[in-house]
């Protein structure tokens, strides 16, 4: 996806069925960063070609992920010198504070946010792209850029995912995908009938809505499946020691800001908006002792977070949104410098490459 995002180019000839984009769409949505983000050299960029509005890659054809989940291959693991313990500031009381489920001797976190038996978490997730096409036969967003090609057209694409987490996470979780590429804008504004005619041939817009199941979590042979207990198992409860625990994995010659790859693992982890209740007040502390994460602004029940990183992708400024009464984000946008090639970029400087909002509630049954 962006920094959150692992993807590989897709053969454009490859069949896919329609199961298979949009399961690979959905499940590749949903990972934003459970089990973290493999770094990679810059100079391994790819770019990055949409099928039926789907980010195909080496991720999405083994892997689905939530933001981003997983048909997924694991993560990699990267060998790491030893470095520097991070010195975050003073911990603090988690936010909310968590309260003691009433009769249960059970303290939660977020009180009323984990489903009953029988009920589902539901999180519906509206995807806004900034894509680009050029002359070849490819739409691609800005940090997958072909060097030698210049963009001749820009669209903002629409597309909508939901996510059905059952109670109990060993059960079926049903994911749905579409409608899908809805073009919202184009840049230039007016591209003519043959502009129309090449993003209708890139990216048809898709209304019906392509469904699809797993059991136990999502993702593909590797277990623990992504979002199921046992898949946070490895992570540190103590905040100061999760910080440490994904800095250490980012450490490496092939990472450029290991400080700042890290702290967007650990925004992943709660973007995925399926972490249960614990796991995210402790991702959320986290984040609030990260040097890296900025606070811009906490306002009205909600905190936003910025975190400027120089990933495999090259530097991006990304923001995402935090309700604190719940532990679910509402919003995650990212912006990719424009380092080179600004000169080619049609699109206004303040678009967000990739924007995302999230609307979690918990239901009865499956519509």
């Amino acid at each position: 996806m962006d920094v959150l995002e692992r993807v590989r180019e897709v053969n454009a000839g490859a069949s896919l069925t329609a199961d298979q984009i949009s399961g690979a769409r959905s499940r590749l949505l949903a990972v934003i960063g459970d089990g973290g983000i493999g770094a990679r050299a810059r100079t391994n960029r790819r770019p990055m070609f949409l099928i039926a509005g789907v980010v195909t890659g080496v991720a999405a054809a083994a892997a689905t992920v939530m933001l981003l989940a997983q048909l997924t291959a694991p993560a990699p693991q990267i060998e790491a010198e030893p470095v520097p313990a991070i010195d975050p500031r003073q911990p603090g009381e988690f936010i909310p504070n968590p309260a003691q489920t009433s009769g249960t001797g059970v303290t939660e976190p977020f009180p009323g946010t984990t489903p009953r038996t029988g009920q589902y978490l539901s999180i519906r997730t509206v995807d806004e792209s900034l894509l680009y096409r050029g002359t070849g036969a490819s739409a691609y967003q800005w940090f997958y850029r072909v060097d030698q090609e210049h963009p001749v057209a820009a669209a903002l694409i629409r597309s909508v995912d939901t996510l059905y987490v059952p109670a109990d996470r060993s059960g079926e979780w049903v994911g749905t995908y579409g409608p899908a590429n809805e073009r919202i804008r184009f840049y230039p504004e007016e591209q003519g009938p043959a502009g129309d005619s090449a993003w209708d041939e890139l990216l048809p817009v898709k209304q019906e809505v392509d469904k699809w199941t797993y059991v136990g979590g999502v993702g593909g042979d590797t277990l623990p499946l992504t979002g199921s207990l046992e898949s946070y198992d490895q992570y540190p409860q103590d905040p100061p020691a999760l910080i440490q625990y994904f800095l250490d994995r980012m450490s490496g010659d092939t990472e450029p800001d290991p400080e700042g790859s890290a702290t967007l693992n650990i925004a992943g982890v709660l973007l995925s908006n399926y972490a249960p209740a614990e796991t995210r007040a402790v991702f959320l502390e986290a984040l609030r002792l990260s040097p890296r994460a900025e606070m811009v602004s906490d306002e009205n029940g909600l905190i936003t977070y910025r975190v400027h990183a120089d990933g495999w992708q090259g530097p991006s400024t990304t923001t995402f949104t935090i309700d604190k009464s719940t532990g679910w984000a509402t919003e995650y946008a990212v912006r990719f410098d424009r380092m080179e090639g600004a000169d080619d970029d049609m699109a206004p400087t303040d678009l967000p490459d990739i924007r995302r909002t999230f609307t979690v509630s918990i239901v009865d049954a499956i519509p």
